[in-house]
C-alpha cells in the first residue's frame, strides 16, 4: 500500500502495513476514503471489521453485532447467510460512530425498513457531512413490480433515510447505471456519480443538486472514449478518474486539462488496485 501525495501524485510513500486479518488476503477497504483519518477494512469470508488509523499506524477489532453473535459458524460460511456492510461515517453531534460505538465498545440495534446496498463493495458507498449514501435497486409499488436504482441518504443524527431515484432508461444518457464500473464521489461538495461504458469507452459524470429529487441529476461530462482503459480503479478529490491502462501503467484523467497523467506505477501480478481518499 503507497499513499500518493502532491497536486499531481508526484510523491508516493509505502505504508507500513502489517495484515490484521491472520494473513488473509481477501480484505478490502470499505466506502469512498477516510473517516476523520481512520479506514474501515472488512473481511468478507469471516465478517470480520477493523478500524485502521494509517498515521498512528493502529488497528481496532470491532466486536461481533447482535446478529453475529448468535449465527453458528456453519451458517457463516454458507451461501444462504448474506451480511452486507451499508455505511461507514461519523457523527458530529454525538462525537462517535454509528450504529457500533468506539466510546461504548457496542452496537445498537435499529428497528428501521432498510433498503440494502448493491453487492457491490467498491466505488458504491459513499460519506460526506454527516449522512451516509449508497446505491441500491428499490422495488416500487406493488409486488414483483421491477426493481429501480436509487440513492439511498441516511442520516446519522436523526436515522431517517431518504431515496433519490436514478434514471434507468437505456436511452437517457443522463445516467448510465447498467455500466461495466460505477463509482459515487464527492466533486465540488456534490454527490458525483461516475460510470465506465465498457463497450463504447467512454465515462459519464453527473452530480446531484437535491436528495430526494429523481430529476436533481445533472449531467456534467462525458468523456471522450479512451480504447486505452482496461479497467477504471477510482476517483480523486477532485474528479481524476483514475485507470489501468491496457499496458499495465496506473494514470489518472483529469476532467480539468482533459489530460492524461501517468503515476508511474505498473500493476503487480495481483490484479486487486483500488485509489481510495485518505484525509
Amino acid at each position: 500500500m503507497y499513499i500518493l501525495l502532491g497536486d499531481k501524485f508526484e510523491n508516493k510513500r509505502q505504508l507500513n502495513f502489517s495484515n490484521p486479518f491472520e494473513d488473509d488476503e481477501n480484505f478490502q477497504i470499505f466506502g469512498f476514503g477516510s473517516i476523520i483519518g481512520t479506514l474501515m477494512l472488512h473481511q468478507c469470508c469471516q465478517n470480520e471489521h477493523i478500524l485502521w488509523d494509517p498515521t498512528t499506524e493502529k488497528f481496532g477489532l470491532i466486536p461481533p453485532s447482535t446478529v453475529d453473535s448468535y449465527v453458528p459458524d456453519v451458517a457463516k460460511a454458507s451461501s444462504d447467510f448474506v451480511s452486507y456492510l451499508h455505511g461507514f461515517g461519523y457523527d458530529c453531534t454525538t462525537n462517535d460512530y454509528k450504529i457500533y460505538s468506539v466510546r461504548s465498545n457496542s452496537w445498537r440495534k435499529l428497528d428501521v425498513d432498510m433498503p440494502p446496498s448493491l453487492k457491490w463493495s467498491e466505488g458504491t458507498h459513499l460519506y460526506m457531512d454527516g449522512v451516509c449514501h449508497w446505491l441500491c435497486k428499490k422495488s416500487y409499488g406493488k409486488h414483483n413490480s421491477p426493481f429501480q436504482p436509487c440513492l439511498v441518504s441516511f442520516y446519522l443524527s436523526n436515522e431517517v433515510f431518504l431515496v433519490t431515484p436514478i434514471h434507468s432508461d437505456e436511452d437517457d444518457d443522463c445516467i448510465k447505471f447498467k455500466a461495466s464500473w460505477i463509482n459515487l464521489a464527492v466533486l465540488n461538495g456534490s454527490i458525483a456519480l461516475f460510470s465506465h461504458i465498457e463497450e463504447t469507452t467512454t465515462f459519464h459524470v453527473s452530480i446531484l443538486d437535491e436528495i430526494g429529487m429523481k430529476e436533481s441529476w445533472i449531467k456534467l461530462f462525458i468523456v471522450r472514449p479512451l480504447p486505452c482503459v482496461e479497467r477504471p480503479m477510482g476517483v480523486g478529490k477532485k474528479g481524476e478518474i483514475f485507470f489501468i491502462r491496457k499496458d499495465e501503467e496506473l494514470v489518472l484523467f483529469d476532467l480539468g486539462t482533459q489530460m492524461i497523467v501517468k503515476l508511474g506505477f505498473k500493476r503487480d501480478i495481483y490484479p486487486d488496485c483500488r485509489i481510495i481518499i485518505y484525509k
